[in-house]
């Protein structure tokens, strides 16, 4: 099974649970890879996040519903998994343009979301650089975003601004050896039903008493080079990483270890935990 069939048996998973939990550690098992590079990569392939698509292919079903049957709003509104009538009506306005109450009084016509088909089309870098290292258990240290949502961005730009303007980047980089510098790395929150949420780090070899830890357990990682630091190509790597190189690579992804993203002074890497 290739990277993007195993995707498409993932947006049919989702589409039989539109009325149910979905949990997206069992949805990246389908995948092979990790609760949050699924979500990573979904966004990166779609533009929009996991959940928005969920919501969105929801949302639809429910109007369908709204229009064709005589199904009760709060029976509708706790079929498609919303906690109360209340947040249902505000999420579907917020999609539809109307309330499902005037919707079913006027009959008019609403929006859908259609069921997403992965195709092999998304442009991905060509050849790869990497290397594979071996690294004992080791303690990094430096600022986190804290627990964030998946697509709180703003979060994560304002931990950036926050090492700026303190001059944190500066500490990190100074108290490097210049050739292994952690300062990015990512951990996905597995105890929650739904790992929507993570952490965000800066990191680097040296504490500090305003710094929290982060431990990265002993193992093998694969680290693949950029040769800038553009986001966009950075979610490009992430992207041929996980839809060519590990599916014709004899290296799995060892799941529930941090991301991390080493960044030199005009270079980056990708390491993810491999065996």
């Amino acid at each position: 099974m290739n990277y993007y069939e195993s995707l498409n048996k993932v947006i049919d998973e989702i589409e039989n649970n539109l009325t149910g939990k979905i949990d997206y550690r069992n949805l990246a098992k389908i995948v092979g890879t990790s609760s949050y590079t699924l979500q990573r990569i979904f966004v990166f392939l779609t533009n929009i996040t996991l959940t928005e698509y969920i919501r969105k292919r929801r949302l639809s079903k429910a109007a369908e519903e709204l229009l064709t049957t005589d199904i009760k709003i709060i029976d509708l509104s706790l079929k498609y998994q919303y906690d109360s009538p209340i947040s249902f009506s505000s999420s579907f306005k917020k999609m539809h343009g109307i309330s499902p109450q005037n919707l079913r009084k006027t009959r008019v016509g609403v929006k859908t979301f259609p069921k997403i088909e992965f195709k092999p089309t998304i442009e991905t870098i060509s050849e790869l650089e990497y290397r594979i290292i071996k690294l004992d258990a080791l303690k990094l240290y430096g600022i986190t975003t804290g627990v964030i949502s998946e697509n709180n961005s703003q979060a994560i730009k304002a931990l950036y601004n926050k090492a700026r303007s303190e001059k944190i980047l500066d500490f990190i980089i100074e108290n490097s050896d210049g050739k292994e510098l952690y300062y990015g790395s990512s951990a996905d929150i597995y105890n929650d039903e739904i790992s929507t949420k993570f952490k965000y780090y800066i990191l680097g070899k040296t504490p500090r008493k305003d710094f929290v830890s982060l431990e990265i357990p002993k193992a093998t990682w694969a680290c693949f080079k950029l040769d800038n630091k553009q986001q966009v190509d950075i979610l490009k790597l992430y992207n041929t990483i996980y839809t060519k190189w590990l599916p014709s690579s004899r290296y799995r992804e060892i799941l529930n270890y941090p991301e991390l993203e080493i960044y030199y002074k005009d270079t980056c890497e990708i390491c993810i935990a491999v065996k």
